[in-house]
């Protein structure tokens, strides 16, 4: 009975320290983690929806650039913040093509998008009497 107790519990051993071997293989050190990030236009056309799923205790910063690549706009996502949205305003942004960035220092995820305005048609009557 000994002998059977014996080997039960090194085999859940052995399973249970192969598992966490195949989990993080050679001991790599995790350096960076992955994040998910989703970039679409709201209803309105003023509106640019951003929202970012990450795992906690990393960093990620959310940037709009300009065609020059100036910075016009930055949020960081601190380390405790998991999920998160934002509704960035572009009303105020000229005519142009423009960049939003996501990053964690070592991934990049990257969105152009252009704003232009369309002349508002003017319409023109006029009223004949007969």
């Amino acid at each position: 009975m000994k002998t059977l107790i014996k080997t039960l519990v090194l085999a859940l051993t052995l399973s249970a320290v192969s598992q966490v071997a195949s989990a993080n293989p050679a001991g790599e050190k995790k350096t960076a983690t992955s994040y998910k990030a989703a970039i679409f236009p709201a209803a309105n056309a003023t509106t640019l929806n951003v929202i970012v799923e990450k795992e906690m205790g990393y960093r990620v910063q959310i940037s709009v650039k300009n065609a020059l690549g100036t910075v016009l706009h930055t949020e960081y996502l601190t380390k405790k913040e998991g999920k998160f949205w934002s509704k960035l305003n572009l009303a105020e942004l000229p005519n142009g093509t423009y960049r939003v960035e996501v990053s964690n220092g070592a991934e990049t995820t990257a969105k152009e998008f252009t704003i232009s305005s369309i002349a508002p048609a003017t319409v023109s009557r006029t009223i004949a009497l007969h």
